[in-house]
């Protein structure tokens, strides 16, 4: 099991700069604009971490809506990707065998918890049948 290293895959994509920056609207954590990431320069690592991990799939994706219901979704799908490889399941069985605290998972798993909450809110029953399982054969279900 591999952590994703967003900073390890930013670098990698030659065609990219991570600037931060002060200057973004209020509530902007992040945003790509053709070949630069602007990241809000006061936040902490794993936000800085969720942000780029959340902007590189922008980078991938290429797509950008015009339209605000598209938009929307199209940004629940790149946070939903990206919740995904910042966050294997395994990893978060680990966690959760010894705690349940969403500050103390998130923490653990180096990702912010809105990050948290999106891979929990996406994942599909028989992910949460499994990770109930390995809880159960844990004892700590």
């Amino acid at each position: 099991m591999s952590i994703y290293h967003p900073w390890r895959d930013a670098r990698r994509r030659q065609h990219l700069a991570i600037e931060f920056v002060d200057d973004l609207p209020h509530g902007v954590r992040g945003r790509i604009t053709g070949d630069r990431i602007e990241v809000n320069r006061h936040m902490l690592g794993d936000e800085r971490r969720c942000t780029i991990a959340h902007e590189l799939v922008h980078d991938e994706r290429r797509v950008y809506p015009i339209d605000r219901v598209l938009r929307a979704r199209e940004e629940l799908a790149v946070e939903r990707i990206a919740a995904r490889r910042l966050i294997a399941l395994e990893q978060l069985v680990d966690v959760l065998g010894w705690t349940r605290q969403t500050d103390e998972v998130a923490q653990e798993l180096w990702v912010d918890v809105p990050m948290l909450v999106t891979l929990v809110q996406s994942l599909t029953d028989e992910e949460r049948d499994w990770i109930d399982d390995q809880l159960r054969e844990r004892g700590v279900a």
